[in-house]
């Protein structure tokens, strides 16, 4: 069995079903599904992922369908296979309780996540880099919005050619009808300069270099 097969027994459920029922649904499961698959297809299976914006207690101990428990599910990815999780975060409270929910192979800090991005070492690749650090409000997004283009800045040059760059709450407020306002909106201007490829565009706005 892959980690892809298990997720949709284990996880795909439970990610779009809020922790209460008049919380939108957040529609994360069909992307990282294709996340995974897509990381399963590397010959080598010594997997770095990193991740801004760790996952938080505020929606209970593991809100997969609310907040997505994405640290807890990318840990369960490394020691199903094998490698490592940066997961940063500005917020000590965050750190402490994320550091409460996952392995040795998961390493979570406490920094501004741009400044940590900046200073990774260049000599190890990234293969999966998650930007979901900034909550992002409706009536001033601009801050979340140039925070991750901010953030992918910070991150270009560890990143390689099959890299895979995700921006959470892309749609953000799935719940208000032609609201088009999501982290991922600077960052999607950039990618299409660059010619990224598009991988999807939901909740969740996704490439691969």
């Amino acid at each position: 069995m892959t980690f892809s097969e298990l997720f949709k027994t284990e996880y795909y459920d439970k990610m779009k079903t809020p922790g209460h029922p008049n919380n939108p649904v957040r529609n994360r499961a069909d992307s990282f599904l294709k996340i995974f698959q897509l990381l399963e297809e590397k010959k080598d299976k010594n997997f770095y992922i990193v991740e801004t914006g760790t996952t938080r207690a505020d929606h209970g101990h593991l809100a997969f369908g609310d907040d997505g428990a994405s640290t807890y599910i990318f840990d369960h990815f490394v020691n199903y296979y094998d490698g490592e999780v940066n997961s940063v975060d500005i917020k000590q409270e965050n750190v402490r309780h994320c550091r409460s929910i996952v392995t040795n192979n998961t390493k979570v800090f406490c920094s501004d996540s741009v400044k940590f991005l900046w200073i990774l070492p260049k000599d190890r690749k990234i293969d999966f880099l998650y930007l979901d650090s900034y909550d992002i409000g409706l009536e001033n997004p601009h801050p979340s919005m140039l925070h991750h283009v901010k953030e992918l800045c910070a991150a270009i040059d560890k990143l390689q050619k099959d890299s895979i760059v995700v921006v959470d709450d892309h749609n953000a407020f799935p719940n208000i009808p032609d609201a088009k306002i999501g982290k991922g909106n600077y960052v999607k201007e950039f990618m299409d300069n660059i010619g990224a490829t598009l991988l999807f565009e939901d909740y969740q706005i996704g490439w691969v270099l």
